[in-house]
Formats: structure tokens, C-alpha cells, sequence
């Protein structure tokens, strides 16, 4: 199996005061045999959050692990212009364009869903794994 994972669900993992914090390592404990990707934007986003929310001792350590547990999946036109397309359709005030990018990625690659807390990816069709 292969998902995506989002910022919201690393974050999780990494805040121990995070509401999702033993979820999300309960969900990744039971997906020990699927591939899980991240974009480009996913672990430099991730470690600016934690930075500011936890430290940046923490910052620094998860950004040295994330880059070998987690494959990077390249972006391309049909990606960008996918997710600007799922952007414009869009009509609630606040949509992440890094969320809309994030659905482009898993239909582009045709991934199984997304490890997220997010709401936005279940209401445009996107499994949102955690969510479950």
C-alpha cells in the first residue's frame, strides 16, 4: 500500500502533547509494510511547525530522520496545474493551496490516501487514512 502523509499528521507524530500524538504512532505502527511518500513542501513545512510549536531541538531531529524514512515524490506540470485546478474549485475562505497540491500527488501517482487529520481531503474524495 502507499500513501501520502501530510504535515498535520508528522507534526502529531512528533508533538507529544498533540491530541493526534498516540494516534498517529498507532496508525504508522500498523502501516509498517507500506510505502509512505511526502512532497517536496511536506518536511520543510513540518520542521518550520515544530520549530515554533515544540523546539528547535526538535526541529533539527526530525528533519535529519524524515529525509531517509519517507520518499519524496518529484512534482511536474500536470501535478502543479492538477492542484491549481483542485484549488479553483475551491470555494471555502482558508483552502491550503499545499492541501490541494496534496490531492494532486495522490491522483496524479494513484496512491491508496493521505495519513492526515485534515477534513478537506475526505470532502474532495481523497481517503484520508488517519481520519479512519
Amino acid at each position: 500500500m502507499e500513501f501520502l502523509v501530510d504535515a498535520d499528521f508528522l507534526i502529531a507524530l512528533v508533538k507529544e502533547d498533540d491530541k493526534n500524538h498516540l494516534r498517529s504512532i498507532n496508525k504508522l505502527r500498523g502501516l509498517e509494510d507500506a510505502l509512505i511518500f511526502i512532497t517536496p513542501f511536506t518536511i520543510p513545512e513540518t520542521v518550520t511547525v515544530l520549530s515554533y510549536r515544540v523546539s528547535q531541538k526538535a526541529a533539527k531531529k526530525f528533519l535529519k530522520e524524515a529525509r531517509e524514512k519517507f520518499i519524496e515524490l518529484p512534482l511536474n506540470k500536470k501535478i502543479i496545474c492538477l492542484a491549481d485546478k483542485i484549488f479553483l474549485t475551491q470555494n471555502k475562505k482558508g483552502t491550503s493551496w499545499i492541501d490541494c497540491l496534496n490531492a494532486a500527488v495522490v491522483k496524479y501517482y494513484r496512491l491508496k490516501g493521505i495519513l492526515s487529520y485534515d477534513r478537506f481531503y475526505s470532502r474532495i474524495g481523497i481517503s484520508s487514512i488517519s481520519r479512519n
